[in-house]
């Protein structure tokens, strides 16, 4: 091999170690500046599917949310006869 292809191979690994650094550098940040969303559904419903989708595969921690969801039972108050 010449001196130019080792030279070539040297600085594409280099690089592509920095690029590296620098991606999981900016997914750390990203983790630390989550915003606390606090979710509360009436009951739990195959409605809310997509949500518990998206909460259970990051999509929302993706985007800088981090989901709190509780389950606030007891919404129907029977009416007197």
């Amino acid at each position: 091999m010449s001196k130019k292809r080792i030279i070539l191979i040297v600085i594409v690994v280099v690089l592509a170690i920095a690029i590296g650094i620098f991606t999981t550098m900016k997914k750390t940040n990203e983790k630390e500046n989550l915003q606390t969303i606090n979710v509360s559904e009436v009951t739990r419903s195959v409605f809310y599917a997509p949500q518990y989708v998206a909460i259970n595969n990051g999509y929302f921690k993706e985007n800088g949310l981090d989901i709190q969801l509780s389950t606030g039972q007891g919404a129907e108050t029977p009416l007197p006869c």
